[in-house]
C-alpha cells in the first residue's frame, strides 16, 4: 500500500488529512460552495461506466470514482492526495512529470485515443495498456483536469487477433494465387467471381476476361454424366469430386480432377461454389500408354508361356532369398512329381512334398546350397550343376541345373503386378532351368563301362612296358652285357616317360570310373596342410626352371582331418596346371589361410599365364574339357584334372571356383571345412 505521507510522491503536499482540499478558501461561503460543487461532481463521476479521475494543476489526485479504484486496485483513501504518477510504472514516472507540467500550462480537451500509447500499473504492480481522454474544468476559478481512463487490454488482444487473421488471410490469398491448381469461385448462378493465377496458366484466360462469365460456358465443360446430376450432388451432399473435360482459350482440351464445395449463407441458401481443378491430362496420357504397354506385355507373356510350356525342360522364375516361385512351365510339375504353387518358397515346397535333392556323388544337398539360392546370393550364373531329384514316389531323376540371375531394375518393372506378388522389387530374380539328363547318364554309364574295361586292360601292359624300360636303363647304367648307345638310351627314356604318362592317365581314368560307380571313398586322417603344401611345391619346383613357386601363409601349422593323398592330388593338379598354362614362365603364388568365423581353410593358386576364354569358363570342370587356347598352343592334357579336383573337394564338403581373363592369368580357389583344426 502506498504511504500517503511519502514526500517523494507529493512534495508539494503540506500537513493535511486524507480528503482535505488543496486550496485555501477566503471565507466560509466559498468553502461551502466548493464542497458542494465537489460533491456534485463526485456523484456525477460515480454514474460513469468509465474509470474517472480529477487532478489539480500539480498533478495531485483530488477525486476518483469507484471504477478507477477497481481498475487499479487501490482504495479511495489510498489515491486521494497522491500524485497521478503513482498510477504509472516506475520507469515512466519521471518523464511523465514534465509532460504533465507542459500540458497544465495550456490545458485543452484531448479525446480518447488521440494521445500517445500509455501504460498503467495496478497496486499489485501488474501493467496494462490504457487510453486517456482529458478535459480541463474550473471549480470556483480553480483549474482542474478530469481524465477518463480506459483499459485497452481486451481491445489490444482483439486487434492482435484481427491482425493475425488478416495476415493469415493475406497468406492464404497469396497461396491461392500462387497455387498450380486452378482455383475459382462461382456465385449461385455459376458466374466466376474469383480466378487465380493457376487458372490463368491452365486455361490461358486472364482473371479480367474470366470474371462474370458462366464457367461451364467459358470452359465448354464436358461432364461425366450431366450438369444437372453434378448440381444435384452438390445440393444434396455439399461437395462433388470427379473428372471434367475443359476447353482452353487456344482450343486445347484438358482433363482435370475437380473438387467442388457448395457454400451456404446464414439462412442455408447456396451462395457460392469453390472449385479446385488439377490438370491430369499428361497423367491420363501416361496411364493410357501404360495400359497399352501392359496389354502388350500380357500378350508377349502369353506367347512366352506358350513357348515355355512346349519345352521339355523344367523352367522356373524365382524371386528373393527364399526362392519364391513367380512362374513355371508345364514340364515343372512332371519334373518334381508335384505342383509348386506360385509364391511358395522352394524350401517350403520341397519339405512339404517330401522331395530330396542329392549331388551327383550321392551326397544330400543342403537346402541352403540350392542352385537358385547360390545364384541369388552371388549375382553370378551357376551353370551345368549336376543333381539328383528324389521325388515323392521314390523315383530318382538325374538333372542338369542352370541358374541365371537378373537384376530387379532390368526385369521386375516389365513384369505385371499380379506376377510379382507384391514382393519387394529390390529382390533379385533368378531363372532356373532343370534338364532331365537320364539319357545322357545312360550314355555316360556305357562310356564309363568302356573306360573301365579299357583302363583295366591297359594297366597290365603299361606296367610291363614301364618295368622293362626301367630294367634296360638300369642294366645299361651298370654296363652289363651289351651296353646301349646314346640313341638307344634316349629312346628307352622316352618309352619310360610315355609309359609313365599312360600310367598317370590310367589312374585318372580309374578315379573317374570309381567316382561314377560311387565306389570312391575318402580315408580321412589328421593332416598338417602347411607341411603337405610345402612338400608339393618343393616337388613341383624341381620340374621347372622357368617358374618361381611361392608359398604364402602366416600359419606355422594347420591341422585338419582330410584324405591327405587326395588333397595332395588336388594341390598338385592345380599347381601343375599353373605351370603348364604359363609357358612363358614367371611367378606362381600359392596361399593358405584359415577363416575361423566360417570354420574353413582356403587355398589360392594364382598364375599370370594364358588364362581361360570367357566363353568356355562355364564348362571347365566337366570331364574331358580343355580350353581352346591351350589346344591351339599345343599344350597336351586329358581334361580330367579339374573334374577330379572338383569331385575331391566337394566330397570333402568344400567348394572350388576360379577367376580368369584370357591373356592375363587365372586364380583358382578352393575351401575345406575345418572338421579338425588346431593351431600350435
Amino acid at each position: 500500500m502506498m504511504n500517503s505521507q511519502d514526500p517523494n510522491l507529493h512534495p508539494e503536499k503540506q500537513d493535511r488529512t486524507s480528503g482535505e482540499l488543496p486550496i485555501q478558501p477566503d471565507n466560509a461561503e466559498l468553502m461551502i460552495s466548493f464542497l458542494l460543487t465537489l460533491n456534485i461532481l463526485g456523484a456525477f463521476l460515480e454514474l460513469s461506466p468509465d474509470a474517472l479521475i480529477v487532478v489539480d494543476t500539480k498533478g495531485v489526485i483530488v477525486l476518483v470514482n469507484t471504477q478507477l479504484e477497481l481498475l487499479f486496485g487501490y482504495g479511495h483513501d489510498e489515491l486521494i492526495g497522491q500524485p497521478i504518477e503513482c498510477l504509472l510504472p516506475e520507469h515512466l514516472r519521471a518523464g511523465h512529470v514534465g509532460k504533465r507540467t507542459r500540458y497544465m500550462q495550456a490545458a485543452h480537451p484531448r479525446l480518447m485515443g488521440s494521445g500517445p500509447d500509455l501504460v498503467g500499473q495496478r497496486k499489485d504492480r501488474g501493467q496494462f495498456p490504457v487510453e486517456i481522454s482529458l478535459r480541463p474544468i474550473r471549480i470556483e476559478r480553480t483549474l482542474y483536469v478530469m481524465g477518463a481512463v480506459r483499459d485497452m487490454t481486451a481491445l489490444r488482444d482483439v486487434e492482435r487477433e484481427r491482425m493475425r487473421i488478416s495476415q493469415r488471410l493475406r497468406q492464404q490469398d497469396k497461396l491461392i494465387s500462387l497455387a498450380h491448381d486452378a482455383i475459382l469461385v462461382r456465385d449461385a448462378e455459376s458466374r466466376i467471381v474469383s480466378w487465380n493465377e493457376g487458372a490463368e496458366h491452365l486455361y490461358r484466360w486472364t482473371a479480367q476476361e474470366a470474371m462474370g462469365k458462366v464457367s461451364h460456358s467459358l470452359l465448354q465443360t464436358r461432364f461425366p454424366s450431366t450438369q444437372k446430376a453434378l448440381d444435384q450432388t452438390l445440393l444434396q451432399h455439399g461437395q462433388w469430386q470427379g473428372e471434367l473435360n475443359h476447353t482452353c482459350r487456344d482450343g486445347a482440351r484438358v482433363i482435370v480432377e475437380s473438387r467442388q464445395v457448395l457454400v451456404r449463407d446464414d439462412q442455408g441458401v447456396p451462395s457460392a461454389i469453390l472449385e479446385i481443378n488439377r490438370d491430369v491430362t499428361e497423367r491420363r496420357r501416361l496411364e493410357h500408354l501404360e495400359q497399352e504397354a501392359h496389354a502388350e506385355m500380357d500378350a508377349r507373356l502369353n506367347v512366352l508361356q506358350l513357348i515355355l510350356d512346349c519345352l521339355p525342360n523344367g523352367i522356373f522364375l524365382v524371386q528373393g532369398p527364399q526362392l519364391r516361385l513367380l512362374m513355371a512351365n508345364n514340364a515343372a510339375a512332371a519334373l518334381w512329381g508335384a505342383e509348386w504353387a506360385r509364391g511358395q518358397p522352394q524350401e517350403e515346397f520341397l519339405q512339404q512334398q517330401g522331395i530330396h535333392l542329392f549331388t551327383a556323388s550321392g551326397q544330400p544337398l543342403p537346402l541352403e546350397d540350392l542352385t537358385g539360392r547360390r545364384a541369388m546370393a552371388s549375382g553370378e550364373p551357376v551353370l551345368y550343376r549336376q543333381l539328383v531329384i528324389c521325388r515323392p514316389d521314390g523315383t530318382r531323376l538325374p538333372v542338369m541345373v542352370d541358374a541365371i540371375p537378373f537384376t530387379s531394375l532390368s526385369l521386375l518393372p516389365r513384369l505385371p503386378q499380379e506376377m510379382t506378388l507384391e514382393f519387394p522389387s529390390v529382390e533379385r530374380v533368378v531363372l532356373v532351368v532343370y534338364q532331365d539328363v537320364s539319357a545322357l547318364k545312360e550314355a555316360e554309364r556305357l562310356k564309363d563301362q568302356f573306360i573301365s574295361l579299357a583302363t583295366h586292360e591297359l594297366r597290365t601292359p603299361v606296367t610291363i612296358v614301364a618295368g622293362y624300360a626301367d630294367r634296360l636303363l638300369a642294366r645299361a647304367a651298370r654296363g652289363e652285357e651289351h651296353g646301349l648307345d646314346e640313341w638307344q638310351r634316349e629312346k628307352v627314356q622316352e618309352m619310360k616317360l610315355a609309359s609313365w604318362q599312360l600310367a598317370s592317365l590310367t589312374e585318372d581314368l580309374l578315379d573317374v570310373t570309381r567316382i561314377q560307380a560311387d565306389l570312391f571313398s575318402l580315408e580321412r586322417c589328421s593332416t598338417d596342410l602347411v607341411i603337405l603344401t610345402r612338400k608339393v611345391i618343393k616337388r613341383l619346383q624341381a620340374t621347372t626352371d622357368r617358374h618361381q613357386l611361392a608359398f604364402q601363409t602366416t600359419l606355422p601349422q594347420l591341422w585338419v582331418k582330410v584324405d591327405a593323398v587326395r588333397i595332395e592330388q588336388v594341390i598338385s593338379n592345380l599347381v601343375s596346371n599353373a605351370i603348364k598354362y604359363s609357358p612363358g614362365g614367371g611367378l606362381i603364388e600359392v596361399a593358405l589361410e584359415e577363416h575361423t568365423e566360417t570354420h574353413e581353410v582356403r587355398f589360392r593358386i594364382r598364375d599370370w599365364g594364358m588364362g581361360i576364354p570367357r566363353t568356355q569358363q562355364a564348362h571347365l570342370f566337366g570331364r574331358f574339357v580343355r580350353a581352346e587356347n591351350a589346344r591351339a598352343a599345343g599344350i597336351r592334357g586329358t581334361g580330367l584334372g579339374l573334374y577330379l579336383c572338383r569331385e575331391l573337394i566337394e566330397r570333402h564338403g568344400g567348394h572350388i571356383s576360379f577367376e580368369s581373363e584370357e591373356g592375363v592369368g587365372s586364380t583358382f580357389f578352393f575351401s575345406l571345412p575345418c572338421l579338425e583344426s588346431v593351431l600350435q
